[in-house]
C-alpha cells in the first residue's frame, strides 16, 4: 500500500465533452487507487487553469507541493500528462522538487512512470511534442484573432455594460444606452463613483455594483478602443473624457465620516509637496478647512502649516471667476472692434451692380450664354463668401446672458446644495494648490 496524491486540471468547459471533467477524473483515480489497494492522503483539483500556466499560478499544485515536501506521501496520481504539464521547464522545476522528496508520480490512462530510466525518456519526448502542439495552437489562434482585430469584429461573445453584438459588430444597446450615457456624464461631474451609480439606479434603472461601475470607468472600449484597436466599439466618451476620468481616479471624492461633503474634495494639493489636502471640521462642526495630511502625519513632514477655510477659498474662486468674466468681455469688445474695418456691404452692393452689368451684356448678345454663366456663377460665389465671412464678423448678442451673469449667477451658486456645489467646481477647475502663505493657484478645465 502507498500513500498517494490525486491531481486533476480541468481548463475549459470543452473538456467536460471528452471525459475530462472534475468528476469524470476524480471517479476514475479513486477507482484506480481502491483496485491497487493504495490510501489516498489528499484529492487537489486546479479548475479553470491551463496546463501551461506556470506552477506559481496553479494554487492547488502548491497545496500538493507543500504536502510533498511536508512528507504526506509517495506518489502523485493523475490521468493523463496533459493534466500534469505541456511546458517543459515548469515540469522540470516541479520534478526537481518531487526528486529532492523521493516522490515520483504516474498516469492511470497513459503508460508513463518516472520510477524508469525509459520512462523518464519517453517523458520527455512526449512533453516536447505536447509543447510544440500548443505552441502552434497557440500562433494559430493569434493569427485568427489579429484578423478580426483588422475587421473590427469582436474577438469574444461577451460585452461591456452598454454594448452588444449585431452580427460581427459591437454596437450601443439600446436598453442601456441612455442610461450609460449618463453614468459617464454624472461621474465627469462630481467624482463620486458611489453617487454615480446610486444616480443611475434611481433614474434609469441600471443597477450597478461598485466593482462594475469601477471596472466601466476604467475601460478604454467607451471611448472605442478595444481589444487595443480604435473604432471596435462606438464611443459613449472622447478619449480626452477618459483620460480626464482616470485622473479623476486618482483623487477620488472619499465618503467621509457623517457623510460630511467637502466641496473641494480631491481638488486640492498642497502647492509645497504635491500631495493631497485633506478636509476637516472644526470644532463646532460649522465650517470646513483644508490642511497638508503630510505635515501632519508624515515622519518628514511638509512645511506648510496652513489651514484654509472652505468658504475662503469659494470666495477667491468666485472672484476669480468674475475677473475672468469682465476680462472676456474686454477681449470681445476688442476683437469685434479690430473686424469692423472691412466694408463689406459695400463690396457685396459692388458685386451685385456687375451682376446686373452681366445681365445688359448678355442681353444685347455682347457676351455668348456660357461666357454669362461662367461670370454670374463667380460673383455669385465672391458674394456668398462675403456674406458669411460679414455674418461671422457680428458681434454676438450677449445682454441676455450678460444680465444673467451679472445679476443672478453667484445667487444661484450660493442657493446650491454642497453636492451641486462640488459638481459644479469639478466641471470648471482642475487642480486647486494652497501653499505655506497661504496663496491660491487654480488650474481651470478648457
Amino acid at each position: 500500500m502507498k500513500q498517494v496524491f490525486l491531481y486533476i486540471r480541468v481548463s475549459t468547459e470543452e473538456q467536460a465533452i471528452h471525459g475530462l471533467s472534475i468528476a469524470a477524473q476524480s471517479a476514475a483515480l479513486e477507482q484506480w487507487a481502491q483496485d491497487y489497494g493504495h490510501n489516498v492522503v489528499g484529492t487537489y483539483i486546479d479548475a479553470g487553469i491551463s496546463a501551461r500556466k506556470p506552477a506559481k499560478k496553479r494554487p492547488e499544485l502548491q497545496r500538493l507541493l507543500a504536502d510533498v515536501q511536508a512528507g504526506k506521501g509517495e506518489l502523485i496520481v493523475f490521468t493523463k500528462l496533459d493534466r500534469w504539464f505541456r511546458n517543459i521547464s515548469e515540469y522540470y522545476k516541479v520534478q526537481e522538487v518531487l526528486e529532492r522528496h523521493h516522490v515520483d508520480w504516474r498516469t492511470i490512462h497513459e503508460d508513463y512512470d518516472t520510477s524508469t530510466a525509459s520512462g523518464r525518456l519517453k517523458i520527455n519526448i512526449m512533453l516536447s511534442v505536447a509543447q510544440d502542439e500548443a505552441d502552434r495552437t497557440s500562433e494559430r489562434i493569434k493569427a485568427v484573432m489579429e484578423v478580426k482585430r483588422n475587421k473590427l469584429e469582436p474577438l469574444t461573445g461577451s460585452c461591456p455594460p452598454g454594448y452588444k453584438i449585431d452580427g460581427k459588430r459591437f454596437i450601443k444597446d439600446p436598453a442601456k444606452e441612455t442610461a450609460i450615457a449618463a453614468f459617464f456624464q454624472k461621474y465627469l461631474a462630481c467624482g463620486s463613483l458611489v453617487r454615480t451609480f446610486e444616480y443611475v439606479r434611481e433614474n434609469f434603472g441600471l443597477a450597478l455594483g461598485y466593482q462594475s461601475a469601477h471596472k466601466m470607468l476604467k475601460n478604454p472600449c467607451y471611448y472605442g478602443h478595444y481589444f487595443g484597436v480604435d473604432g471596435m466599439t462606438p464611443p459613449y466618451i472622447t478619449k480626452e473624457e477618459f483620460d480626464k476620468i482616470q485622473s479623476m481616479r486618482r483623487r477620488i471624492v472619499r465618503k467621509t465620516e457623517n457623510n460630511r461633503v467637502y466641496i473641494f474634495s480631491g481638488l486640492i494639493t498642497c502647492g509645497e509637496c504635491g500631495q493631497r489636502m485633506g478636509g476637516r471640521v472644526n470644532t463646532n462642526q460649522e465650517s470646513y478647512y483644508y490642511n497638508c495630511t503630510s505635515h501632519y502625519m508624515s515622519a518628514s513632514a511638509c512645511a506648510n502649516n496652513s489651514n484654509l477655510g472652505e468658504r475662503r477659498i469659494e470666495r477667491f474662486l468666485v472672484e476669480s471667476i468674475r475677473d475672468k468674466m469682465e476680462q472676456l468681455g474686454i477681449e470681445v469688445e476688442h476683437i469685434y472692434a479690430d473686424r469692423k474695418t472691412r466694408n463689406y456691404r459695400g463690396e457685396i452692393l459692388a458685386l451685385r451692380a456687375k451682376l446686373v452689368k452681366l445681365k445688359d451684356l448678355y442681353l444685347n448678345d455682347l457676351i455668348t450664354l456660357d461666357g454669362y454663366r461662367a461670370d454670374q456663377a463667380t460673383y455669385q460665389s465672391k458674394i456668398e463668401s462675403l456674406a458669411a465671412e460679414e455674418a461671422a464678423q457680428e458681434k454676438p448678442n450677449f445682454k441676455a446672458s450678460d444680465k444673467l451673469l451679472a445679476d443672478s449667477w453667484e445667487t444661484v451658486y450660493y442657493g446650491m446644495k454642497q453636492e451641486q456645489k462640488q459638481e459644479f467646481w469639478r466641471i470648471l477647475i482642475g487642480e486647486i494648490r494652497i501653499y505655506k502663505d497661504k496663496h491660491i493657484e487654480c488650474d481651470w478645465n478648457q
